[in-house]
C-alpha cells in the first residue's frame, strides 16, 4: 500500500516538475493540429438508401412476396458488390462527366505544380486511361457501399468537398444501379424471347412436314384406302382437292408474273399475265402518248402536257395492276381455304372409314405426329408472346426508398474530435517526454533511480532549505528534514568506513572524507559544510579544508572574506606557517576551517601533489577525528580525481533532477579509476522538492521540523 502511494506521489511530483514540457507540448500538438484543420477542405457526406426486393416480380402474376431465406441475404449481400462495382461507377463518372469535374477529373500533383511553379518543365495533364483511371480511383474512394445490419437496406454513401454534390453522388450511384438492374432484366427476357422464336420457326416447319406427311400418306394409299373403305365420295373429294391444287398453282404462277412486272413497272408483262382488257387498253393508250412524246420538242408546251397526262396514266396502271393482283391473291386464298377445308373433310371421312388396321395405325401415327408438332409449335408460340410482353413489364428488384439529401455539416474533419484527440495525445507525449527529461536527460529524481543506473549506494537524499541557509539549518534547526538527511548521511559515510576497515566502532576516527559532484552547481560544498558541523555536532574533532583552489566557496556560506593562508601554506611549503595559522572556527558547531582564496597564479595539480599538501593532510589526520575535503567538480577540472586516492571515502553529490544523467557517469567513471578498490564512493541526492519528502511513514512528520 506504502509503494503505491509512493509512486502515486513521484508521478505527481514528476508532472509537477516538468508541467512546462507537458503543457507546452500538448499546445504545441493541438496548435498544429488546428493549423492542419484550417488548411484541409472539409469534406461532405450524404447517404441514400436502397430497399432490395429479393423476390422474383412478375407484374402479370403480383403474388411474390419478401420470404427473408438465406439465400436472398445472400442476394442481398451480392447487390451491393454489384452497387460499387467498376460498371456503375464508370456509368456514374459519364453520367456526371466527372472527367470534366474540377474535384474528380485530372489535376496535377504537388510536385508537378512546384515544376511548373518554378518554370522548369510544365507537365502536361494526363489523358486517356490515365486520365480514367485517375478519375475512376477518385470516385472508389468517394463512394462507400454498406449493408446496414441484416436488414435489405443498402446505404449508398457520397463524399465530397460540396455538399449538393455530396447528395448528388450518392444519389447518381442508386439510380445507375438501380437503372442497370432493370436494364438486365429487360435483357435477359429479350434474349430468352429470341432463343425461342428461333426454335419457334424449326417448330413451324415441322407442323408443315408433319402435315405433308399425312397428305402425302393419303395420296400415296388412296386407292387402297378407297377401295377398302367402299365409298365413292373419297374419290369425289379427292378430284376436287386435285383440281384445287392444280388451279392454285396456276394462280400462284399468274401472281408471282404479275408482281414481277409490277414491280418493273413492265405494263406489257402485267397486262399478259393478268389477261387483264382494262390493263391491256391503259398499256396501248400509253404506248400513243410516250410515242408523240419522243417526236415533240424537249421543253415545249406540248410535251409537258403529254408529259403530265403519261405520269397520270401510270399511275392509274399501277392502281388498276394492284387491283387485279390483289384480286388474283383472294382468290388464291380462297381457294387455298377451300382446299384445306376439303383435305379436313377427306381426312375425318377417312379416319371415320372402316379400314384395316394397318393403315389406320399407320394413319394414326401420322396424325399423332402432326398433333405434337402443332402443340410445340403452340407452346413456343405462346411463351414467345410471354416473353415479348414481359420485356417491357419488367421492374426493379431494388428501389430507392431515401434520397441523399446535401448535409448541413461536415463528416470530416470533425475539429472537436480532433482537437480533443490531439490535446490527450499532447497530454501523454508531453508525459512521455517529461518521463524521458526526468529519469534519462534530467537527472536523477528517486534513491532507487539514482542506485540503479549508477550502481553506487545512495546513503541519503537532502531536501531543499527554503527559510534558512541549508547549512545553518543543521545548528539551527536539529530536528528539521535537513539536518535528518544530514545525519543519515554521516551515519551511511561511518558504516561504509568501519566496512571498509573492519571494525565495529561507533564511529570513524581518522577518517578522512572527499566531497565532491561532476559539475558545478551542485550544492556539494554546502553538504560539506553541513556534514563538518553534522560530525562537530556529534563530539567529533572535524576539520574542512576548501580545496578548490580556483573557485572557493566555504568562506561565502560562513559569511566570512576569502583567506590567503591556505595558499600561503602550500607556497611556503610548511615551514614558516602553522597549521592552525590558517584555521578558522565555525561559531555555530565548533569545527574547524581552513578558507581558500580565488587569487592563484600557479597550476592547482601542482599544490595539490606537493610534499607540502601531503604534510598539510598528515597532519589533520593527527589532530583531528574527521577531516572533510571540499574539492572542485570532476568534470571541469581535474584536481577532485588527484585527491581522490588521498580520501577513505568518497561522498558524490548529484543534483536533484538535474544534472545530465551522462555527465554523471562520465564523472563517477572517472572518480572509480582514481580511487582505490576498497574506498567507499558514496552517491548523494541533494535538494530535493519539499513536497516529495517522506520518511518512512506517515509519522516521521510527526518527529520532524519543517
Amino acid at each position: 500500500m506504502d509503494e503505491s502511494v509512493l509512486d502515486l506521489r513521484a508521478m505527481l511530483g514528476l508532472l509537477r516538475r516538468r508541467i512546462g514540457v507537458v503543457l507546452v507540448t500538448a499546445a504545441i500538438i493541438v496548435a498544429a493540429t488546428a493549423i492542419v484543420l484550417l488548411a484541409i477542405r472539409p469534406v461532405y457526406t450524404a447517404t441514400a438508401l436502397v430497399l432490395v426486393d429479393p423476390g422474383h416480380k412478375n407484374l402479370l402474376a403480383p403474388d411474390t412476396q419478401l420470404s427473408g431465406s438465406s439465400s436472398e441475404s445472400l442476394r442481398v449481400d451480392s447487390e451491393v458488390e454489384l452497387v460499387k462495382s467498376e460498371t456503375t461507377l464508370l456509368a456514374v463518372a459519364g453520367d456526371l462527366h466527372l472527367a470534366t469535374d474540377s474535384e474528380f477529373g485530372p489535376r496535377l500533383g504537388l510536385a508537378d505544380k512546384a515544376m511548373a511553379f518554378l518554370r522548369l518543365s510544365p507537365p502536361p495533364l494526363p489523358s486517356g486511361d490515365d486520365a480514367l483511371h485517375g478519375v475512376m480511383d477518385k470516385l472508389h474512394n468517394a463512394v462507400a457501399v454498406d449493408r446496414r445490419g441484416l436488414t435489405f437496406l443498402i446505404a449508398v454513401s457520397g463524399r465530397s468537398v460540396r455538399p449538393d454534390f455530396a447528395a448528388t453522388l450518392a444519389n447518381a450511384v442508386a439510380r445507375t444501379y438501380i437503372r442497370q438492374q432493370l436494364d438486365a432484366k429487360i435483357a435477359s427476357t429479350l434474349q430468352s424471347r429470341d432463343i425461342v422464336a428461333s426454335r419457334l420457326a424449326d417448330a413451324s416447319a415441322a407442323v408443315a412436314r408433319s402435315d405433308q406427311a399425312f397428305d402425302t400418306f393419303i395420296d400415296a394409299n388412296f386407292a387402297r384406302i378407297s377401295e377398302a373403305a367402299g365409298r365413292t365420295d373419297l374419290a369425289s373429294l379427292h378430284d376436287r382437292i386435285d383440281a384445287l391444287a392444280a388451279a392454285r398453282t396456276m394462280l400462284s404462277a399468274q401472281v408471282r408474273e404479275a408482281e414481277t412486272g409490277l414491280g418493273q413497272h413492265d405494263w406489257a408483262a402485267v397486262a399478259l399475265s393478268l389477261k387483264n382488257e382494262a390493263i391491256a387498253g391503259l398499256e396501248n393508250q400509253r404506248r400513243d402518248l410516250a410515242a408523240r412524246l419522243a417526236g415533240l420538242a424537249a421543253g415545249s408546251g406540248d410535251a409537258v402536257d403529254l408529259r403530265a397526262s403519261l405520269q397520270r396514266l401510270d399511275n392509274d396502271l399501277d392502281a388498276a395492276a394492284t387491283r387485279a393482283v390483289f384480286s388474283l391473291r383472294t382468290e388464291l386464298a380462297g381457294k387455298q381455304v377451300e382446299a384445306g377445308r376439303l383435305r379436313d373433310e377427306l381426312k375425318s371421312a377417312i379416319l371415320a372409314a372402316d379400314l384395316p388396321s394397318d393403315i389406320l395405325t399407320a394413319l394414326y401415327e401420322v396424325q399423332q405426329n402432326a398433333e405434337i408438332a402443332r402443340g410445340q409449335y403452340q407452346t413456343l408460340l405462346t411463351r414467345r408472346n410471354d416473353l415479348d410482353t414481359q420485356a417491357y413489364l419488367q421492374v426493379a428488384d431494388s428501389r430507392l426508398v431515401s434520397e441523399a439529401t446535401p448535409p448541413s455539416e461536415p463528416s470530416f474533419p470533425n475539429p472537436r474530435l480532433a482537437l480533443g484527440a490531439a490535446g490527450l495525445f499532447g497530454l501523454l507525449l508531453g508525459t512521455g517526454l517529461a518521463f524521458l527529461v526526468e529519469n534519462f536527460l534530467g537527472g536523477f529524481t528517486s534513491e532507487e533511480q539514482a542506485a540503479g543506473i549508477l550502481a553506487l549506494p545512495v546513503v541519503s537524499t537532502i531536501p531543499r532549505q527554503r527559510r534558512q541557509r541549508a547549512a545553518d539549518a543543521v545548528v539551527a534547526a536539529p530536528l528539521s528534514h535537513y539536518s535528518e538527511a544530514v545525519r543519515r548521511l554521516r551515519i551511511g559515510i561511518d558504516q561504509a568506513v568501519r566496512r571498509r576497515r573492519g571494525v565495529i566502532v561507533p564511529g570513524p576516527a581518522d577518517a578522512l572524507i572527499m566531497v565532491s559532484s561532476a559539475v558545478a552547481g551542485e550544492g556539494k560544498t554546502t553538504i560539506a559544510l553541513s556534514l563538518a558541523r553534522a560530525y562537530a555536532q556529534s563530539g567529533l574533532s572535524t576539520l574542512l579544508i576548501d580545496c578548490d583552489l580556483r573557485r572557493p566557496g566555504v568562506h561565502t556560506l560562513l559569511g566570512r572574506t576569502a583567506s590567503e593562508g591556505l595558499l600561503d601554506y602550500l607556497a611556503a611549503e610548511g615551514e614558516a606557517l602553522d597549521l592552525k595559522a590558517i584555521m578558522v572556527t565555525d561559531a555555530q558547531s565548533g569545527a574547524q576551517i581552513v578558507l581558500g582564496s580565488r587569487h592563484n597564479d600557479r597550476a592547482t595539480d601542482q599544490l595539490l601533489t606537493g610534499r607540502t599538501f601531503a604534510r598539510l593532510l598528515d597532519a589533520a589526520r593527527e589532530k583531528f577525528d574527521i577531516v572533510i575535503l571540499d574539492t572542485p567538480p570532476v568534470g571541469p577540472v581535474v584536481d577532485g580525481l588527484l585527491l581522490a586516492g588521498k580520501a577513505d571515502a568518497v561522498v558524490f553529490v548529484v543534483k536533484w533532477s538535474a544534472t545530465p544523467q551522462q555527465q554523471v557517469r562520465a564523472a563517477l567513471a572517472a572518480l572509480t579509476a582514481a580511487t582505490s578498490d576498497k574506498v567507499p564512493l558514496l552517491a548523494v541526492l541533494n535538494q530535493q522538492q519539499r513536497d516529495l519528502i517522506a520518511y518512512g511513514d506517515t509519522y516521521a512528520k510527526y518527529y520532524a521540523e519543517t
